[in-house]
């Protein structure tokens, strides 16, 4: 690291930098000097230190804490210095005002004033929600928070290709959610493992969507189907079960249970019936019970103006250790 970045700061910004180890360090605890390496340096009259991160890149809040940490024995500027960067963790790292220095000639000291981007950036897409498949992604990752994984064995839990596991994955990596570490005999697979709890649903929550595309009604019993929607709540909570059974499919069942729907409106009001949920994706892939999970559960009740019900899912919420209401 001393040296690449000695090399680039001289080109390009100040041609008297020096980059030594930073004695300072020994009033920083203990922990931090697991997770980083400090060097200290001169740009252009402003002393700043060097933080060349070690191990798997901290989310921004954990950074915007350990900056706290260290600002209580240094005065100085303090630099991240990444060998590579998420273009959505660079977004936060700018938006927070955290300065940075990339392997790849990007900066961000905004102390000095400066902003440099040496390679060239695809316009950003404003994206509001996750693909579905993005979407399941994310929700496996939630609930097997410790393992690592690769694109071809999360296509065979997600029961897809390999290709859409691929692009779900680098989907995640992109939005700051994922690191990852090249391994494998030729160097090429990659090993993918998802940042810390709660940040993880905190920071991918905001792109989740409901999984319930439509609903419709029957009066045959599905086999193999999940609890869900309301009496899926009253299982896990004091709410009491609504008038109609009600369980989740994927969307790829239906055409399997076309022939036994109710359209006649008057019928799916005077009868008890099963309510059918048909999802984006295949709810049996998630849940380890006979309902379905509980992070769906809540987005697809999050439409349903009660405050019963509100109250409910933020109860049952806060006994995850991924949640952070």
């Amino acid at each position: 690291m001393k040296y690449t970045l000695e090399s680039y700061l001289k080109e390009n910004i100040d041609e008297n930098i020096t980059i030594q180890p930073w004695d300072g360090k020994k009033k920083i605890p203990l922990f931090l000097l697991e997770i980083y390496n400090f060097y200290e340096t001169k740009i252009l009259g402003q002393h700043c230190i060097i933080i060349e991160i070690l191990q798997e890149a901290p989310g921004i809040d954990t950074i915007k804490k350990h900056i706290k940490v260290i600002n209580r024995t240094v005065e100085q500027n303090l630099v991240f210095y990444y060998k590579s960067i998420s273009w959505f963790r660079r977004k936060s790292l700018i938006q927070n005002r955290v300065p940075f220095v990339i392997e790849d000639g990007q900066m961000y000291l905004p102390f000095l004033g400066l902003d440099l981007k040496n390679i060239l950036y695809k316009q950003e897409k404003k994206i509001t929600m996750f693909s579905s498949s993005t979407q399941l992604a994310f929700l496996y990752l939630l609930y097997n928070g410790n393992r690592t994984i690769n694109a071809t064995e999360l296509a065979a839990v997600l029961n897809t290709s390999k290709m859409t596991a691929s692009r779900s994955l680098n989907d995640l990596y992109n939005f700051g959610l994922l690191t990852y570490v090249i391994c494998g005999e030729t160097k090429r697979s990659k090993e993918y493992k998802r940042i810390g709890d709660p940040e993880y649903y905190n920071e991918g929550s905001r792109y989740l969507k409901n999984p319930v595309l439509k609903t419709v009604y029957t009066w045959k019993k599905i086999e193999n189907s999940l609890v869900a929607g309301l009496e899926a709540l009253s299982l896990i909570s004091m709410m009491n079960p609504p008038r109609n059974p009600v369980i989740a499919i994927s969307k790829e069942s239906l055409s399997e249970i076309e022939p036994y729907l109710l359209k006649d409106r008057d019928r799916i009001i005077d009868e008890k019936l099963t309510e059918i949920e048909v999802w984006n994706y295949d709810p049996r892939i998630l849940s380890k019970e006979n309902y379905v999970d509980l992070a769906s559960l809540a987005l697809s009740l999050k439409g349903i103006n009660d405050e019963r019900i509100e109250q409910a899912l933020e109860e049952r919420l806060k006994g995850e250790k991924w949640y952070m209401g």
